[in-house]
């Protein structure tokens, strides 16, 4: 491949790479604000997202690159053929990107039932008090309150 074709190839891959990570970002972004209200924290997730993925489709077009298929002698062919390749790494690097931003969507979800069905919590002031008194009636003639039960197991969610 000549100076020519590899220029073109690296420009054209450089393209596709960058239209494919902004709408990675950008739907991204929005499919995690579906379930959390908070932006700033949706926001920094998508982008450390799509910078892992720049950063590894910029390293696989910068090894692809450097291999030498010529597909046939013909430089249209080995632009297209080059291209051919990189598209295939885009599509496996893009659905494990979806992958992920799957999951963190789902642990959203999931954090956001907890807290919706969760009771709201004693305050652990009382539990301490509650720990740290007597279980036992004291012995006649020792100071000493009434006896308590501790809590039960349901009360001391934490």
């Amino acid at each position: 491949m000549g100076t020519d074709a590899y220029l073109a190839f690296i420009a054209l891959g450089l393209i596709m790479i960058v239209v494919d990570g902004q709408m990675l970002y950008h739907s991204g972004k929005r499919y995690l604000s579906d379930v959390d209200s908070e932006g700033d924290s949706v926001h920094s997730m998508a982008k450390l997202v799509t910078v892992l993925f720049h950063l590894v489709m910029f390293g696989f077009l910068a090894l692809l690159s450097v291999l030498s298929f010529d597909f046939g002698g013909n430089v249209l062919r080995a632009i297209i053929g080059n291209l051919g390749i990189l598209l295939l790494l885009l599509a496996l690097v893009h659905a494990v990107t979806m992958a992920v931003m799957s999951q963190m969507h789902e642990a959203r979800v999931v954090d956001e039932r907890y807290a919706r069905l969760s009771p709201p919590r004693t305050t652990t002031s009382t539990n301490i008090q509650l720990q740290r008194s007597a279980l036992v009636t004291p012995v006649s003639g020792q100071p000493g309150g009434d006896p308590r039960l501790s809590p039960s197991i349901e009360d001391q969610v934490n």
